[in-house]
């Protein structure tokens, strides 16, 4: 595959001056705010979808989703991706197959989830996560976690305005992705799994959000058997998570965490 990456750092944290006012008095202090923008995904010189975004890892964002909506299965489906900073568009050649499914996707039944993604029902089906009987993570491993999760965003510290994806052993955090919507935060990680060709049997999904159904559903599709929130998991994600293999632990915080699916993993 060949890959074109023109895109620079971009500062997407911004000050202005805003207006600070409680019950007894108001005054002009200086505040961050963070930028978006539209982001264009053309594939195979066709524009096919648009997407609300924070301008960094652009080439994982639009791999990744169309990695996780089923439309890509592996690296190898993506010819090429060009990405074109000033144009805030991003350029994919896809293969035959996969472009097939692309066709099959537009004309489908695509349900509008409850995190604003789209859905499909037969989005993991067929897919289960290895039952790998030595990798375990610790009680304390999980809350470690966790706390790192929290300490490595400093968009959200400086902002509070954005949702976060780490990648990571079971003792350390190996890569960090931000973003508005949470949505792309999952799809910048599956994108740079998928890109990287990273071997996923031994690793840890950490996420600042809400565990839904289509959330679940993308880190099914990257096949990362151990996913952890501060936030709580649906009915239907711990159905679909049970069902195919993936330990979700939520409300990890303080200490303390619940464990939904597939205990076993965790010692």
């Amino acid at each position: 595959m060949k890959k074109t990456n023109i895109i620079h750092e971009i500062n997407i944290i911004h000050e202005i001056n805003i207006i600070q006012a409680d019950k007894n008095s108001r005054r002009q202090i200086t505040d961050y705010i963070i930028d978006e923008d539209i982001l264009d995904i053309y594939v195979n010189h066709e524009k096919s979808f648009q997407m609300v975004f924070s301008m960094t890892d652009t080439q994982n964002l639009a791999a990744g989703f169309l990695f996780t909506q089923g439309i890509v299965h592996q690296k190898t489906d993506i010819k090429s991706i060009d990405m074109l900073e000033e144009k805030k568009q991003c350029h994919i050649q896809l293969d035959a197959k996969a472009l097939k499914r692309l066709v099959d996707f537009k004309n489908g039944l695509q349900i509008k989830g409850s995190s604003g993604g789209s859905l499909l029902q037969d989005k993991t089906a067929g897919i289960s996560i290895s039952q790998n009987t030595d990798f375990t993570i610790s009680v304390d491993q999980v809350n470690t976690l966790i706390q790192m999760h929290h300490d490595h965003s400093e968009l959200f510290q400086k902002t509070g305005a954005v949702h976060s994806a780490g990648l990571c052993s079971p003792d350390a955090v190996l890569s960090y992705f931000e973003d508005i919507g949470r949505h792309n935060a999952l799809d910048k990680l599956a994108g740079h799994v998928l890109l990287n060709d990273i071997e996923t049997s031994q690793k840890i999904a950490t996420v600042s959000c809400r565990m839904s159904l289509e959330i679940v559903g993308k880190i099914i599709r990257t096949r990362i058997p151990v996913m952890i929130s501060n936030a709580a998991p649906t009915l239907g994600a711990v159905r679909l998570a049970d069902k195919s293999g993936l330990t979700i632990i939520g409300f990890a915080r303080n200490n303390r965490f619940n464990i939904y699916t597939h205990e076993e993993r965790v010692r």
